[in-house]
């Protein structure tokens, strides 16, 4: 792992159909990140489900804080979806972060209208909703992370899960390079273990995170409220 100049990896507009927006009009997709005051825009849905995001022209917001911004920033080994030690990361732990989880839908009232799931199946959106009763199926996902640094991430970092008295062991491998800016996180899953279901849903023991390279093998799934 290492702290270098880079190219860009996130130059190109990511585009398709949220499944679901048939009936609605436009609207605007972002990141509520910081909190429903201080949406961060990332791109916009258009009636029918056409949508177009662009991380290259999104950005913190101007008007808000230091100081409250500072509190929804973490260090780079919280910043992705699993326990990962500090240590893991050597120093590059200590560079501040913003995980972006969900994308958002805003409607033209500013109001919060739906989220959006960028998953290769609907399993692994329900399993993203609930994962202690849903189970996790081999896949992909998407999130977006921010930070003010470039990076570059390759190492294994294994983990574990408890259950039935066992630790299981959860493998990770990051394959992953980032710039400053917004960023494109893609999770694969690989390998499952198979649980009890009436005790818990099935969860990943295998995940390589890594950059996004084919959106197309993704449906945009739209939950609305």
């Amino acid at each position: 792992m290492g702290l270098m100049a880079m190219a860009p990896l996130n130059e190109e507009a990511v585009t398709g159909t949220i499944e679901g927006f048939e009936k609605f009009s436009d609207m605007s997709l972002v990141l509520f990140t910081l909190g429903a005051d201080y949406p961060i825009e990332i791109g916009s849905v258009a009636k029918g489900g056409a949508f177009s995001i662009d991380l290259t022209v999104a950005d913190l917001p101007e008007d808000m804080p230091e100081e409250d911004m500072g509190m929804f920033f973490g260090n780079l080994s919280q910043s992705f979806d699993g326990s990962f030690p500090k240590e893991d990361f050597g120093l590059l732990a200590e560079i501040m972060a913003l995980k972006n989880r969900y994308i958002s839908i805003m409607d033209k009232k500013n109001r919060w209208a739906g989220n959006v799931f960028p998953v290769t199946s609907e399993e692994i959106k329900e399993w993203m909703e609930d994962e202690a009763y849903n189970n996790a199926v081999p896949g992909s996902y998407l999130n977006i992370v921010f930070l003010e640094e470039p990076v570059t991430l390759q190492f294994p970092v294994t983990g574990q899960m408890p259950y039935e008295g066992e630790d299981i062991p959860v493998e990770y491998e990051f394959d992953l390079t980032l710039e400053p800016g917004f960023n494109w996180v893609q999770y694969d899953i690989e390998e499952v273990f198979e649980t009890d279901i009436k005790k818990r849903g099935h969860f990943p023991t295998k995940i390589t995170i890594r950059n996004l390279e084919d959106p197309s093998q993704f449906r945009w799934i739209g939950k609305f409220f």
